[in-house]
């Protein structure tokens, strides 16, 4: 049970401030990246969370930069790059502008894993947590597209792709649980390379149930590979 002392408590804010940069802001950007990239492309790159969250421990914790903390980051910078590189030409394709949104959305989530240290140590209750953070989110979110879209067609629900997303926001609202409980009890450097392995799932539903949609090919799996692989080192070494 949540003591309701909690509820009142000042440091709940904290977790208010978490859900207006992560889900909320970072959601809306892995939307427009997975829109002008494909999931298979935005959620690789939404991996490279724990590489930001490793600059800002530097900055405002004090940690050191190690070699192998050097390593991870060039595995992850590669395996970018790779994501982003079209055959036959020796710039990065036409649509690797768009790599700022889920680029973007990193930066945000990692930022805000160190407020969310001071959050946790705060008000230590996971569900809590989890339910200010998805409160807060949802405020954002229909904040967001109401001042970026106007038309009165926006608000409009299509009932086929209605059940989608409310199936997808549930999900990912397990999942944020799920790990608010698993820093809980686990530690952090067990649970962050557990829950950075999402992309490799989204690959192979990719590859199911998108054919028509989204192209996984080989190239992509290596970028994906590069880039988990980078995340996996940069936690367990950090």
């Amino acid at each position: 049970f949540v003591p309701l002392s909690s509820l009142t408590s000042a440091s709940i804010l904290i977790f208010v401030g978490v859900g207006f940069f992560q889900p909320g802001l970072t959601r809306l950007l892995s939307y427009k990246g997975i829109d002008a990239l494909g999931v298979a492309i935005t959620d690789p790159i939404r991996a490279t969370t724990p590489l930001f969250s490793a600059i800002m421990a530097i900055i405002f914790l004090g940690e050191k930069m190690t070699l192998p903390i050097v390593v991870a980051t060039l595995m992850i910078i590669a395996g970018i790059i790779l994501l982003s590189w079209r055959s036959g030409s020796m710039k990065l394709g036409g649509s690797a502008v768009f790599l700022w949104y889920p680029i973007a959305a990193s930066a945000l989530a990692g930022a805000t894993q160190v407020v969310r240290k001071f959050g946790m140590a705060a008000v230590p209750h996971p569900f809590l947590a989890a339910a200010v953070t998805a409160t807060s989110s949802f405020v954002v979110s229909v904040l967001t597209l109401w001042y970026v879209e106007k038309s009165q067609e926006t608000w409009k629900m299509n009932r086929q792709c209605f059940w989608w997303f409310l199936a997808a926001g549930v999900t990912i609202s397990l999942g944020m649980t799920c790990i608010y409980y698993a820093l809980d009890l686990g530690k952090v450097s067990v649970v962050i390379p557990i829950s950075s392995t999402g992309p490799f799932f989204s690959l192979i539903f990719a590859a199911l149930f998108l054919r028509d949609v989204e192209r996984v090919t080989l190239r992509i799996v290596l970028s994906a590979a590069m880039i988990i692989g980078g995340v996996v080192l940069l936690t367990i070494w950090k």
